[in-house]
């Protein structure tokens, strides 16, 4: 029986948007995933600063949003658990609740070359797989650098390395790529059409209830 290969992919999805859901897509695929957790953070300790929705309606429109991709399955789990939602205490839980599963971090190269910040980040590296999408060309050299100085070996994608730790590099070219949920906010507070960046079902949710309209 094959092991279960399962990617992580955390935020607070203020909004969801069709990158999001672009990547999800394609990391699954390119890396044989079998399914994409979307990890809701419920209070995000590197952003306090922000005024974040009720964790309740980032979910609802999560689950929206992931509704037509069987792959891609909303996760509550950090929502469920007080205080701040920490990378290290959700990969604990999920790993002494399916302990067979091979799990895979996703996350873009600006937040992996901040992720000295993150509370026992060097226990995070060596607990689960590392998938680094690299945002920007000169990132690559970074990244590779940090990964050398924490002995973090690459892998290629054709590989299956019997365990952690491993990260794997992954670049692609999409329009979604640069999209972030900081500019369709301020394009909904100016009164702009969003419909290009966000499914129609999560459009209709913030709509009904006029999520980030200024006044």
């Amino acid at each position: 029986m094959s092991q279960i290969k399962t990617g992580l992919l955390g935020g607070t999805f203020n909004p969801v948007h069709r990158g999001h859901i672009e990547l999800g897509l394609k990391i699954k695929a390119a890396f044989n995933l079998d399914r994409i957790l979307y990890i809701l953070s419920s209070q995000p300790p590197h952003k306090k600063r922000q005024a974040v929705p009720a964790a309740e309606l980032r979910l609802a429109m999560l689950k929206a949003a992931l509704l037509p991709h069987p792959g891609l399955l909303p996760c509550d789990m950090e929502l469920h658990r007080r205080g701040e939602s920490w990378t290290i205490d959700t990969i604990r839980e999920l790993k002494a609740a399916q302990p067979d599963e091979h799990f895979f971090f996703i996350t873009g190269s600006e937040g992996f070359l901040k992720i000295r910040t993150w509370k026992e980040y060097r226990l995070v590296l060596q607990e689960v797989f590392f998938i680094i999408v690299l945002r920007r060309g000169d990132h690559r050299q970074k990244v590779e650098k940090l990964l050398r100085e924490e002995n973090i070996p690459l892998g290629l994608k054709n590989e299956n390395p019997p365990r952690p730790p491993a990260a794997f590099l992954h670049a692609y070219v999409s329009d979604y790529l640069e999209l972030s949920a900081t500019a369709i906010r301020k394009k909904i507070s100016h009164g702009q059409d969003i419909s290009p960046y966000v499914e129609k079902n999560v459009q209709k949710i913030m709509e009904e209830i006029k999520l980030y309209e200024e006044g």
